[in-house]
Order: C-alpha cells, then sequence, then structure tokens
C-alpha cells in the first residue's frame, strides 16, 4: 500500500521541495494528480527520468529480496514532517546511511549492483541534484532512492543533502518501496518512448528501459 509516509519517503514532503522541481512532478504522476502549468519540459522530462530509474532500481531490489519479508510501514507513527524544517548540508555520499534489515536477511544484492554499473556517473550526479536526500544526522528519510544511488556511485563526492533540524529514525528499507513497482510500471509503459527522447545518452536510456539497442536508437534518431 502506498501510504502518505512511504510516498513522502520516496519523493519529498509538502512544503521541503522547491518549487517547481522533478521530485515534486513525480509525486504528482504517482498519486494522479493533475499537472500545474507552472512546470516546464526539462523539469517533467527530470522527473521521467526519476521515475524510469525508481522502476528499475526497486525490480532488481524486487528481484535481490524476492524471500525477504516486507518491513511493516510505520503508519501510526508521528510523521517526520512535522518535526522540523530542513537546512541545506554537503555531507560525503558513501556516509549515508537507510534503515538495515535483520542479519539473517542480509543477502548479496546483485541484480541491484548489475543495475547500478550501467549508470554512468555523470547521470547520477545528475539526479542527486534534482532530488537531494532528507536526512537526520546519517540517515536518509526522504528521496532515499535518489540518496541509496549516491551512496553507492558516488561514495568518496559531496553531495548537497537536506537536514532535519531534531533527530527521526529511518522508518523505511528498500524492500519497502517494492510497493510503488505496479504503479511505476503503469507510468512507465506510458512514457516509455518518450523516456529514451529525453535521456541525456543512449547509455542512459538502454539503463532505464527494456529496449533493445536497435530499438531505443531508432526512437531517438526519429525525435
Amino acid at each position: 500500500m502506498m501510504t502518505p509516509l512511504l510516498i513522502d519517503a520516496l519523493t519529498i514532503s509538502e512544503g521541503r521541495f522547491e518549487k517547481p522541481c522533478p521530485v515534486l512532478v513525480l509525486k504528482m504522476m504517482l498519486l494522479n494528480e493533475e499537472m500545474s502549468r507552472e512546470f516546464s519540459e526539462k523539469i517533467k522530462n527530470q522527473a521521467l527520468l526519476l521515475l524510469a530509474i525508481y522502476r528499475k532500481l526497486l525490480l532488481a531490489v524486487d528481484r535481490d529480496l524476492c524471500k525477504v519479508k516486507t518491513l511493516k510501514d510505520s503508519v501510526k507513527r508521528r510523521h517526520w514532517a512535522k518535526v522540523d524544517k530542513a537546512q541545506d548540508k554537503m555531507v560525503v555520499a558513501g556516509q549515508l546511511r537507510l534503515k538495515s534489515l535483520d542479519p539473517e536477511e542480509m543477502i548479496l544484492f546483485l541484480n541491484t549492483q548489475h543495475f547500478l554499473k550501467k549508470l554512468p556517473i555523470s547521470f547520477v550526479q545528475e539526479l542527486v541534484n534534482w532530488a537531494s536526500p532528507v536526512v537526520s544526522g546519517n540517515f536518509l528519510i526522504e528521496n532515499v532512492l535518489a540518496g541509496y544511488i549516491a551512496q553507492k556511485l558516488l561514495p568518496l563526492e559531496r553531495i548537497k543533502v537536506k537536514e532535519l533540524g531534531k533527530s527521526v529514525q529511518p522508518y523505511f528499507h528498500l524492500a519497502n518501496f517494492s510497493v510503488f513497482l505496479p504503479r511505476l510500471e503503469e507510468l512507465y509503459q506510458k512514457y516509455q518512448q518518450q523516456i529514451v527522447r529525453v535521456a541525456p545518452m543512449a547509455e542512459v536510456a538502454l539503463a532505464l528501459t527494456d529496449l533493445k539497442k536497435a530499438r531505443v536508437y531508432r526512437i531517438r534518431s526519429s525525435s
């Protein structure tokens, strides 16, 4: 179930984003809300790329964690958005953390690693700017997937995050976000060719879609 807490953990809480921004567009797409005219084509296209990378990442995570129980959503706990405002801060991406699985559930994320290796570093750097993680200490609280990608692919780089003023424990592990897959798949099928066209390079389009190289190049050459 896509609870409000889980949606904010995947994207960002109301009032925390700088409007207009790709993360807000993605959130509106997930909730099937009408798109505002204030969003430029560039921002909408960036949101489509976020959609595509989150879908592929969660498909890989789902395969890696197919035998792991999904952790319960903390829907009865106080929403961290009401705790405090967030301030910009620079952190080393490799120090970011998210909620851990129980020790007996830890396995090698082979499918996830295979997908992440396909992503050009320059594209990942841009993506993290579109979806700056919100943290409490070193724990990822919002834009969790963007923070996870940065942790894995930009471990030595300093990235901009938004830090909460009060301590908040992480509610969700990667396994929790698999509930978004049906909605992400629906949106992906609708925008697949547009994702191919707006990808900054063919390498990114191949990594973020299920299409063969010839089809990707044909779509990009016809745009």
